[in-house]
Formats: structure tokens, sequence, C-alpha cells
């Protein structure tokens, strides 16, 4: 009886600290204006009025043989403007905490462009080698430190894996110089697409377990390097038994000096549609157990982004290249880009620096993609110039 009094007074007193402090907020206000122009030589695969520019779409000849997709196309937009917030909490069970909130105008899809939609809401709690993060934010094997650093709202992809979902993240550092990353997630608007040939996230919540990361990150005063791993599971159809699981590798390098910057990651797995790359699923009726059965496509992906700092010009060099492996005995597939057997992009860019917070960026993107031959038996290019002004903002 006498344990349970002190237990009980202990926790009240716990309690007490905690309500009892004085409630004390600070802010960090950030963010950027950034308007774009873009032109391209060919129709591409896109989204987000052409700002999200992924590969060129196949050749269609008319009678005469000319390819109706050879079409110029160019735009100008804003939308990828953003704003965010952090706010820090007074310490709460010896952890700092930092709250984080950002926005961009560029809608969940196409049809809602110019409408705010959630980039990042979480928050962080840190203790000494230990941290939880708990909400919206990037995925896993989408490594913040790895970003390339161009300003195109494709930020590298189909081939730098892209994504943001909602999640539980463990950071924990019993070295210095090594961290491990484990998360738990549940995808939304980058969601895996479906059998009804959209992104749909309840094939991911109607599964027995979120989308399930581990990974190993080194990171020294020149060097950050890392592994990981991705195992998910899906279930396409809710009201049968049948699941599709896929496993994903990641393996990722980032070496920097005062001027030189060398990122470069490598991504193999299957079904990654959600990462904003080629790829998807496969899907047969076996009679024998009077269920459906799936297999994941494979996509391997290797990019490298360079660039080295004169003062106030940064030229840089974002080179990639990726194959799909998938099986054409198959009637039903869902993905994105399935008929896709492997693409690559040259994008040299140069940013010209006005102040630390205002810069432009003039970015030549070239990207080529080699359809299976029952859809397109050339390869096709896309020219892609782009012309964009950032000025960043903060309140610190």
């Amino acid at each position: 009886m006498k344990k349970k009094i002190i237990l009980g007074l202990s926790l009240v007193c716990l309690f007490s600290n905690l309500f009892s402090q004085e409630k004390k907020f600070g802010f960090e206000f950030y963010g950027w204006v950034s308007p774009q122009y873009f032109i391209n030589s060919h129709e591409i695969v896109e989204a987000r009025d052409g700002q999200l520019s992924l590969y060129p779409k196949p050749a269609d000849y008319d009678e005469n043989g000319k390819d109706r997709n050879q079409n110029t196309n160019q735009n100008f937009s804003a939308a990828a403007s953003r704003f965010g917030a952090r706010i820090f909490l007074n310490d709460i069970l010896g952890a700092k905490v930092v709250g984080n909130l950002e926005t961009d105008f560029t809608g969940q899809s196409d049809a809602n462009m110019h409408l705010l939609r959630l980039r990042q809401a979480n928050v962080k709690m840190s203790w000494e080698n230990i941290s939880l993060t708990m909400g919206h934010g990037w995925s896993a094997f989408c490594v913040p430190e790895m970003m390339p650093a161009m300003q195109d709202l494709n930020n590298g992809a189909p081939f730098h894996p892209f994504s943001r979902l909602n999640h539980i993240r463990v950071d924990y550092s019993p070295l210095k110089i090594l961290n491990i990353v484990a998360t738990a997630g549940w995808q939304r608007d980058y969601a895996s697409i479906g059998i009804n040939r959209e992104r749909y996230y309840k094939q991911q919540s109607f599964a027995s377990l979120p989308e399930l990361n581990l990974q190993l990150q080194v990171k020294t005063d020149n060097l950050f390097a890392g592994v990981g791993a991705e195992y998910k599971e899906l279930k396409p159809r809710k009201d049968l038994d049948a699941s599709l699981t896929s496993l994903a590798y990641t393996a990722f390098l980032n070496y920097k000096t005062n001027d030189l910057n060398i990122k470069m990651q490598a991504i193999s797995g299957g079904n990654l549609n959600d990462y904003c790359m080629v790829g998807g699923f496969y899907e047969r009726f076996n009679y024998d157990i009077l269920d459906y059965e799936y297999t994941p496509t494979t996509i391997n992906s290797l990019w490298c982004d360079v660039s080295y700092s004169l003062g106030r010009i940064i030229p840089a060099l974002f080179i990639a290249g990726a194959t799909h492996d998938f099986d054409r005995t198959y009637i039903n597939t869902y993905g994105s880009g399935m008929s896709v057997e492997n693409l690559y992009r040259i994008a040299p860019r140069v940013d010209f620096f006005l102040n630390k917070d205002l810069f432009f960026t003039l970015t030549l993107e070239y990207t080529n993609v080699k359809y299976e031959d029952t859809v397109c038996k050339d390869r096709v290019g896309n020219y892609r110039l782009g012309i964009s002004l950032l000025y960043k903002f903060s309140s610190k």
C-alpha cells in the first residue's frame, strides 16, 4: 500500500511539473516565392500544369509518318511557391520539441491547382541520442540531405524517389557518426496506383501492416552515406484475401567540401510508383485457390547530382538512368509507365545568385525513353528549357 501511495504522489508531481510550466512558443516562418517558365520540344507525361515533368510520351504517328506528340509546349507558373512554420515548445520529458507545418499551392491533383496542399505536418521530440517524429513528412527513401539541388518540381523524378506520407519515425544515434532510422508509414497523396488505375491510399490501409522502412546512415564533416530497405504490403481488392507485397532497397552518398557537392543514389525495388517512379504490378486469377495473385514490376535507378560553387555562379549537372523489368505475358497491369523499358536524363543547370536569398536558375534538360515495341518502336526524347527565379525568406 505504501509503495502505491509513493507511486501515485510521484505521478502527481510529474504531471504537475508538466502542466505548471509557463507555456512558451517560439516561431520561425520560412518559405520561398518561385515563378518558373519552361518549354518542351515534345509532349510529356506530366502533372501540376507541366511543372512536374517525368518523361516524353510515346510517338503517335499519323498517316504521313509525323509524330503527333512532337509539339512544342510551354507554360509559366508560380504554384511551387510555399511557406511554412516551425514551432518551438517547452522541453517535455527532457526532450526538445519542434513542430513543423508547411504548405504550397500545387494542390492534391491537377484539378485543384493553386489550392493549398499539405507538405509537412509533424512533431519531433529529440533527446540526447534518440528522436521521435510523428505526422506527415518525407518518405524514408526520400532523404532530405540527398535532395538534388535543382528547382524543378520533380526533384529528379522518376529517377530520384519523391514522396511524402503519414508516418511514425524513430532516429537512434548510438555513435556520433551513426544514425539508425526506423519508420512505419501510411500512404495518402502519394499513394500506390490501384486496380481503378488511380492513386488509392486505402489499398494500403486494408493491408495488415503499414509501410516499413529501416535505414543506416553515416555522417562526418564531409560525408553523408547510408543504406536502407523497405517492405510494402497492399490489398488491391478489399473483398478478397490476396495481397501484394514488395521489397525495395537504396544506397546513397553525399560528399561535399566548401565548393564541391556530389550526391548519388541507387534504388531497386518493386511497385515504386508511389515514389513518382515507373512501375506497378500484374494481376492474374488462380483458379486453384479461387483468388488473385499479384507480381510487382521492378525498377532499377541510379542518379548523380554534381555542383561546384564559383562564388555567385554555381554550375551543376544531373544525370540519371533507370531500367524497368516487367513481364509482357500478363493481361491485367496497373501502375505508372508500365510500357517503359528504360529511360535516362541529362540536365545541366546554372544558378546565378544576386544575394544569398535571391537567385535565377537556367536548366536544359534532355530526357529519353524506350517503350516496348508494341507501344512505340523508336526511342523518344524531349528537350526542356527551364528558367526560374527563387526568393527565399525566413524570420530566423
